[in-house]
């Protein structure tokens, strides 16, 4: 039998409680697996758990439509500018699944295209996955509101 429940995200976590009470009761039968998309809660969650340096990358994906030239960004922030923003956003995603906030099979939301003609082993920049930039650019207005509320 397979049993599907949709709770709200985050859910609270006395029903995440008692979900985890249920699942340890029914042993190694249970199988739970959780949605694996972006959503605007979740993406404020990972854009809380990186850095500046990181920050400025996603608002340059939203400035650019979801793209994030790598040459435009490397002359604007310096040549090693895209080095630290993806494996920031990389670690977050780990950490946010290791705490419960999305599926440890959740899809970046960042992919890096193929190398830089001018440039031996830069990417040529970053796509934003198909479909997250209204995500992402609420969650970025939501930071920064809050950043400035506080």
């Amino acid at each position: 039998m397979e049993i599907t429940i949709r709770l709200p995200d985050p859910a609270p976590p006395e029903v995440m409680q008692a979900l985890t009470d249920l699942i340890a009761r029914i042993g190694p039968d249970a199988a739970v697996s959780t949605d694996t998309e972006w959503t605007v809660d979740r993406a404020v969650k990972l854009l809380r758990d990186t850095n500046s340096r990181t920050l400025l990358f996603v608002e340059a994906a939203i400035e650019g439509g979801g793209w994030v030239d790598g040459p435009a960004y490397r002359a604007e922030w310096g040549e090693r500018a895209l080095r630290g923003p993806s494996q920031s956003i990389t670690k977050a995603i780990k950490r946010g699944a290791e705490q419960g906030h999305w599926s440890p099979k959740i899809t970046p939301p960042f992919r890096p295209t193929t190398p830089d003609k001018n440039g031996w082993s830069k990417t040529g920049g970053y796509y934003l996955a198909e479909g997250l930039l209204p995500v992402f650019t609420k969650a970025m207005a939501i930071l920064r509101e809050k950043e400035a509320g506080a």
